[in-house]
């Protein structure tokens, strides 16, 4: 038994070792994940089994000198190999081809030595670069002009940014973001544009990890923000014709008591104008008053 205590004893000693950071490398590569004993020793005869710490499932396993594959999960199937020419120097790292954003996460280097078990987390950032932004033109809104701002093939989630000529931040109105099938995120922002937004518009779509952006420029001519404010260009419309209504009501107003006044004084009996009484109207106080001193005199006659 001296030989095996001695052989768990250096087992109790020994760790595994992980790279310490994150490893990043982007969609379609090929990467592998560092791993090794420490202190060094040969590890052709452990049991070495690579686990997708997410889901607890294996995505790759290794043991005395073959690789074992019913336990793989299918989404590594065929991707996977676990580095050879290291082994015999406790060296136990993990290839993983053709990268994809499903790949991204955190996975756990396990190694087994009679019922002795020892691990280390291995951190994998996946990347991936969209395509150019399409900017577009949305209508008039809040008195400018929406435009709107869209970029796929993006992992993990882009950020979207406006920036005027000055590179100075816009703010957005709304933001939204989808995921396709394979994982890639699609974003789309959309901000107001005004009048006093001079020179060209830059929509810049960036991804955080790789410190990469994408950027497209607009340019909005002066004309279109002519447009963008139809309400002032009702308001307008509706003083013109309020103004020209309260000029018509005056004039027909002052036109009417004019008319009034020659009619009143058509009316109106002089000296020397006949008149006759048509028994359907009282007498006007003028001729009444006439009549009656006609015939007070009258009366006063001898």
């Amino acid at each position: 038994y001296g030989p095996l205590i001695y052989l768990a004893f250096l087992f109790i000693l020994l760790r595994v070792v992980g790279p310490g950071h994150p490893v990043t490398a982007t969609v379609g590569q090929d990467v592998v994940l560092p791993c090794h004993l420490s202190p060094q020793r040969d590890a052709r005869s452990l049991d070495v089994r690579w686990i997708r710490d997410e889901f607890s499932e294996t995505v790759h396993h290794y043991r005395n000198g073959e690789d074992l594959y019913g336990e793989q999960m299918e989404a590594y199937a065929g991707r996977t190999e676990l580095v050879r020419d290291g082994l015999s120097a406790g060296s136990l790292d993990l290839r993983i081809m053709g990268l994809r954003p499903s790949d991204d996460g955190q996975y756990t280097c396990t190694v087994e030595e009679a019922h002795a078990y020892k691990e280390v987390i291995v951190e994998l950032e996946v990347s991936a670069t969209g395509a150019d932004p399409h900017l577009s033109l949305g209508g008039y809104e809040a008195g400018g002009v929406r435009v709107l701002c869209r970029s796929a093939g993006w992992y993990p989630l882009p950020q979207l940014l406006w920036r005027d000529a000055r590179g100075q931040h816009l703010p957005s109105v709304s933001q939204t973001h989808s995921q396709d099938q394979e994982g890639f995120f699609e974003i789309e922002g959309a901000v107001i544009v005004t009048g006093s937004v001079e020179g060209p518009l830059s929509c810049v779509v960036r991804n955080s990890r790789l410190q990469q952006e994408q950027e497209s420029s607009l340019h909005i001519a002066a004309p279109f923000f002519h447009n963008a404010q139809p309400w002032m260009v009702a308001l307008a419309l509706v003083l013109v014709l309020l103004a020209v209504s309260i000029g018509l009501g005056v004039y027909l107003f002052r036109k009417q008591g004019k008319l009034a006044e020659q009619g009143w004084s058509a009316g109106r009996c002089s000296v020397g104008t006949p008149w006759v009484w048509s028994g359907a109207e009282p007498w006007p106080r003028e001729v009444r008053r006439r009549r009656k001193g006609m015939f007070s005199r009258g009366s006063q006659r001898p």
